[in-house]
């Protein structure tokens, strides 16, 4: 557990102004976490950050925003957050802001969305751990699969501009902090919803690859992973995609067989 660790960090960082501690939970990844908070700190505000997640039903699969209370290592709380960042490290992030709840989610709202370079809008799912160490290019998290980064330099500020610290844990559960040393100038000419070139889009949708064929294969073939730990399987099915292209394969039907033989017959392929 990463508590400590996480407390040491939060203890180092300057308190003037005051800063809030929050955390996006995910409750697609884990639909039980918000209400398990909920019923430890009754009084903790939380909204979602889709508006279009009307409905018990929709906000279930949508993430949170959620203020916390202050950090210590044997409040019920935040043994929970850490246990759950351990078991399922896409199930939340943390933020230190010095913004109140109110201007925090709204600034966050912005950019749930982003527009296609073909004008169509979708879902931006910056909170995933995977995504935002993408977006950012955090350099010490090297479980991505796209090292990025993804945003321009004013992109990034622009995301980071209300936030002091953003926590996040990778895919083997490493923690990380976002820091934005120094500010960009002239974020005010960023447009939200952001609009992402084709390439940045290009990258997005690369980041997620191995995840959509672990997905796929935990689906059709779970037997190929029963002898795979949890925390090794993602960078199983990467190593043999990365040797799938080296081998010029470029059809996922033939991506996913070369993985599946890989996942059989390991170094004998």
């Amino acid at each position: 557990m990463a508590l400590p660790e996480f407390l040491q960090q939060w203890q180092a960082l300057p308190q003037l102004p005051e800063l809030y501690l929050y955390a996006i939970v995910d409750s697609a990844q884990d639909a039980r976490l918000l209400d398990r908070l909920h019923k430890i700190t009754p009084r903790a505000q939380s909204q979602c950050l889709l508006a279009d997640a009307q409905g018990p039903e929709l906000s279930k699969a949508a993430p949170h925003l959620v203020i916390l209370p202050p950090v210590a290592e044997d409040a019920e709380a935040w043994l929970l957050l850490f246990r759950s960042a351990a078991s399922n490290p896409a199930s939340l992030t943390i933020i230190a802001s010095p913004q109140e709840f109110a201007p925090l989610h709204a600034h966050l709202v912005q950019f749930t969305e982003i527009v296609l370079p073909d004008g169509d809008e979708m879902y931006f799912a910056f909170w995933d751990p995977a995504v935002l160490g993408t977006l950012v290019g955090q350099k010490d998290d090297h479980t991505l699969h796209v090292p990025g980064p993804v945003l321009s330099a004013r992109q990034c500020s622009k995301l980071l501009t209300k936030i002091n610290v953003w926590w996040y844990w990778d895919r083997s559960g490493n923690l990380h902090q976002i820091r934005e040393d120094v500010p960009q100038p002239d974020t005010d000419q960023v447009q939200l919803p952001l609009k992402p070139t084709q390439v940045q889009l290009n990258m997005l949708i690369e980041a997620s690859v191995p995840d959509h064929l672990l997905g796929y294969i935990k689906e059709t073939q779970p037997e190929l992973l029963i002898d795979i730990p949890e925390g090794e399987r993602y960078m199983r099915v990467e190593h043999y995609l990365l040797e799938a292209r080296k081998l010029n394969l470029r059809g996922m039907q033939d991506i996913t067989r070369y993985i599946c033989a890989g996942l059989i017959y390991g170094s004998q392929l």
